[in-house]
């Protein structure tokens, strides 16, 4: 995603990484006042541990040992975990932010600010009629796991969230999105930056949508706001699986249209309970036509059997998909119509937008327009396809050959050609920009570092896992697994050794 987003998830998988010593009364971390905090990075050294470098020379920043250190967010924060397994906040000049505790922290910076997380989980004696009686016998269970959190922001010290509450309630995570270089959505509620803290101008919200718009949930039904939230552009609106459209002097009822296996928060279909006005999923950005005009009896047959109604972004059109289960694929077919309620089979225009499922499948554009059935001479079958916001034209294909054999490739659309050839058994995303990705050739076999715009592998290092951020994990001849950075871009290793 393309947002004034940087996230340093940084909970670092204590039960797999434990790797930092330094006394919990030092507060200060001698680092070069010249070096720029971008150019720190985590080195891991023969004794396991982590201490920092300059990425060019990797030359020591600081003799601070530590047994986990993460990456400086672009705020110039990082996470540091002791021999004690205790985590602490550093900043870029060596101050603690944040003093050594048992509780987990992660970090995520938007906007220019940096928010922490400290989360911590702990066994809660509970009152007597809390306890949890085993009636066959085991015993009376008079504890319950509880995770105690905290959110706030490093800069000015802001506390967002603090709560103490049952292990299996909702968790709050550090997803908080940029809408604009003054406002950040997180946690169901708007708000605004002023002098490095929060302050929320509008509450219980359901849903963000383009453009700072957002829906909100009143009085059982749904409020639709523009930007500035002052006042709803649409209200009363209601969830329905139902429309319909006129032909003539016919009304066509559609049933069951956008019916999901799990309710969505928002109906993926709402319709103003005064005008009668529908609007779509995911952008419910324009109103559904109430009358076709230019349509044939082929496509009026089509759309009698719609199931699928959704608003393509940026456009005058709603596509409209009919389930076709054809042998062992299951896929939609499509039509198209625009608000004046013409009908067409194709769009001359190219729409950049993409419609995923409840798990996060591609749907549409599905395989037979991604990958024509007029080219697959090899008579392979596919699977589910994916692509992720930045990647434009390409998608990663699974497909399965006649001797069944199972693969992957990376495939251009507009092209229409290859640009990783089917032949792997996993392809990740590392860098969508710079066209970085981690190929697995073999199953249960290791990663390689591959450069799709020069097309050629990175270094010749192999890797039993590669993150985007650049931790990987190698696995010892003993089994264990040993994680540090590397630089993707170049295949450069911090790892002393």
């Amino acid at each position: 995603m393309h947002m004034k987003t940087a996230v340093c998830g940084i909970l670092f998988m204590l039960t797999a990484m434990m790797a930092c010593t330094q006394e919990k009364k030092e507060v200060k971390l001698p680092l070069y006042s010249n070096t720029k905090m971008t150019d720190m990075v985590p080195f891991l050294t023969k004794q396991n541990k982590y201490i920092y470098v300059n990425r060019a020379d990797l030359k020591p920043i600081s003799d601070r040992q530590y047994r986990r250190a993460s990456l400086f967010t672009p705020t110039g924060f990082a996470v540091v975990v002791n021999d004690d397994y205790e985590y602490s906040v550093i900043d870029a000049k060596g101050n603690t932010v944040i003093d050594f505790s048992d509780a987990e922290i992660s970090l995520n910076s938007v906007n220019g600010l940096t928010f922490y997380k400290k989360e911590k989980e702990y066994d809660k004696k509970m009152p007597v009629w809390k306890w949890d009686w085993n009636i066959m016998g085991g015993g009376v269970k008079k504890e319950q796991t509880y995770h105690k959190t905290e959110i706030g922001i490093l800069e000015s010290g802001q506390i967002l969230l603090k709560q103490d509450l049952p292990y299996l309630d909702d968790h709050v995570y550090l997803n908080l999105v940029s809408i604009d270089d003054k406002h950040i959505y997180w946690n169901g509620a708007l708000y605004e930056i002023k002098k490095n803290s929060l302050h929320k101008t509008e509450h219980n919200i359901t849903e963000m949508l383009q453009d700072g718009r957002f829906i909100k949930t009143s009085n059982g039904g749904f409020s639709l706001y523009g930007a500035d939230g002052k006042k709803a552009i649409y209200s009363g609106l209601k969830g329905t699986e139902t429309l319909s459209i006129r032909y003539g002097e016919e009304m066509i009822t559609l049933e069951e249209v956008n019916k999901e296996r799990y309710e969505p928060e928002v109906p993926k279909l709402l319709v103003d309970g005064g005008s009668g006005d529908m609007y779509a999923f995911p952008q419910y950005d324009k109103v559904f036509p109430k009358a076709l005009r230019k349509v044939t009896e082929a496509q009026i047959d089509f759309i009698k059997k719609a199931g699928l109604v959704y608003s393509i972004n940026n456009s005058p059109y709603f596509l409209l998909g009919v389930f076709n289960y054809d042998h062992a694929v299951w896929a939609f077919d499509w039509l198209y119509i625009d608000t004046n309620g013409d009908v067409v089979d194709r769009l001359e225009q190219t729409y950049n937008f993409k419609v995923t499922d409840q798990v996060g499948n591609l749907v549409w554009p599905d395989r037979k327009m991604v990958f024509p059935d007029a080219i697959n001479t090899e008579k392979w079958k596919f699977g589910k396809i994916t692509s992720y916001s930045g990647m434009e034209d390409l998608y990663i294909i699974p497909i399965e050959d006649q001797q069944e054999v199972r693969t992957k490739g990376l495939w251009n659309s507009r092209t229409q050609s290859w640009e990783i050839k089917p032949e792997y058994q996993d392809i990740s995303v590392l860098d969508i920009d710079r066209g970085i990705h981690a190929l697995q050739k073999d199953k249960e076999g290791p990663y390689r570092l591959y450069d799709n715009k020069a097309k050629q592998y990175i270094g010749s290092q192999e890797y039993h896992s590669i993150n985007s951020d650049g931790l990987v994990s190698v696995k010892t001849d003993s089994g264990e697994f040993v994680y540090y950075y590397i630089d993707i871009r170049s295949g450069k290793v911090y790892r002393e050794g």
